[in-house]
């Protein structure tokens, strides 16, 4: 029984290492094919291609912020200032206009074209208003205005003021007293070289007759003359020495009428300064009267632009006050972007940086992008962040050369590259992160 036991398990044995043998030798016999001999290789390839590309591909790092596109030099207003028809109207949509420009009469009880014919003399009379150039400043307002409605009373005081000043410039009156009173100063001036040569002489006669009477008093001690000749020559000297002072009273007399003189000068200028400044206020008041009535019923451009109406204009339609009817936009302005930048990630923001603008209102997926560049951040920090301005490179042109019309208030989210990345270096980041919250 035993025996028989041993036979079958040695039998067994023999078997399977018979199969085995036959199962390696096939094995060693049969040919691998192409992905079991190049699996490894094929593998080390494309680990290393993938490697190589993540090294190579470079992906932007961003932070992001939402932002307000803003102008330096805002579109201006055109308000109605009082109510009321437009007579006249000068302008059309999309015209370019200077600064000043007349776009619109509204109705008034004044003749439009003459107060505008008043306001450009006015404008040019300013500097005409002194001595030397008075009488074109009169031959200005030669012709009279009639048609001045509210303006017209003004008018009038101010052609009043006119013609005092111009009576009191033109007459020689002013010329004339001046002429003499320079002369008169002139006059007392050779009066008093004269007075002055006059003492120098009866100086020169005292000092002789003072040596005659040494003289006559020698005589005398001598006994050739008698006293009585002594005395009438010291007599004569006296009466010499007594107009020195009747001199000096005349040139004291002299240099009071030449102060006097020159007082009157004085007062005729000072008088004169006022009668200009009289005139100056009342030209300045006219000139207020027409500026107030040309921002009432004069539509005019606040700046050079084109013009943009946002309602329909014409002659004869009535217009309420304070309505606004449309805009001029600027020739020179210009568009920037404000953000706030959120405290996540700020310290990677730095001005120089390039930044995308989205807009909400045009996906930039069909309009693109607008780019520009940080160009400040506020070091003080708000409510919503950091303040932030970003400088748009070629305005509001987008990179699929789309024009974004400007609308006050236009949004858009303002995309910064704070630096580009290779994609092995986002994953070692990235593993690193997830590594340090465990």
């Amino acid at each position: 029984m035993a025996n028989t036991t041993n036979r079958y398990t040695i039998k067994e044995d023999t078997d399977k290492s018979t199969l085995q043998s036959e199962m390696t030798r096939e094995i060693i016999s049969r040919k691998p094919g192409f992905f079991e001999k190049w699996a490894l290789a094929i593998f080390s390839i494309i680990l290393l291609l993938l490697l190589t590309a993540s090294w190579l591909i470079k992906y932007p790092d961003v932070v992001t912020a939402k932002a307000t596109i803003t102008t330096g030099n805002a579109p201006k207003e055109i308000v109605i200032k009082e109510e009321g028809r437009i007579v006249k109207l000068f302008a059309q949509n999309d015209q370019l206009v200077k600064k000043g420009a007349v776009l619109g009469w509204m109705e008034s009880t004044a003749n439009h074209a003459e107060v505008l014919s008043l306001s450009m003399l006015l404008d040019s009379s300013i500097n005409l208003s002194d001595p030397g150039q008075i009488k074109n400043l009169s031959s200005l307002f030669s012709l009279g205005y009639t048609n001045l409605g509210e303006i017209q009373q003004g008018y009038r005081e101010f052609i009043t003021s006119l013609q005092l000043f111009n009576d009191y410039m033109t007459n020689g009156f002013y010329s004339n007293k001046r002429v003499m009173l320079e002369d008169d100063v002139k006059t007392l001036d050779k009066t008093r070289l004269t007075i002055l040569h006059q003492k120098e002489l009866t100086q020169q006669d005292i000092r002789l007759s003072e040596d005659r009477l040494k003289m006559q008093k020698a005589l005398l001690d001598q006994k050739v003359i008698s006293r009585d000749e002594f005395h009438t020559e010291e007599s004569r000297l006296y009466n010499k020495q007594i107009s020195i002072p009747q001199i000096d009273a005349s040139l004291l007399s002299n240099e009071t009428q030449k102060r006097e003189k020159e007082k009157e000068l004085s007062q005729l200028d000072h008088d004169m300064a006022q009668q200009q400044l009289i005139f100056r206020q009342a030209l300045q008041s006219l000139k207020s009267l027409i500026d107030d009535w040309k921002k009432k019923y004069v539509i005019q451009s606040p700046l050079n632009g084109k013009v943009f109406f946002i309602i329909p204009i014409q002659e004869n339609q009535f217009l309420p006050q304070t309505k606004l009817i449309g805009y001029v936009n600027p020739d020179d302005r210009y568009f920037y972007a404000e953000a706030n930048l959120p405290q996540a990630n700020f310290g990677k923001v730095d001005t120089g940086l390039k930044v995308q603008l989205r807009f909400d209102a045009y996906p930039f997926q069909e309009y693109g992008v607008v780019n520009g560049t940080l160009n400040y951040i506020s070091n003080i920090p708000s409510d919503s962040g950091f303040l932030a301005t970003i400088r748009l490179n070629n305005k509001l042109k987008t990179n699929n050369n789309k024009e974004i019309p400007y609308k006050t208030g236009l949004k858009a989210e303002a995309v910064i590259i704070t630096q580009n990345m290779r994609l092995l270096e986002r994953f070692y980041y990235d593993i690193i992160r997830a590594t340090s919250r465990k």
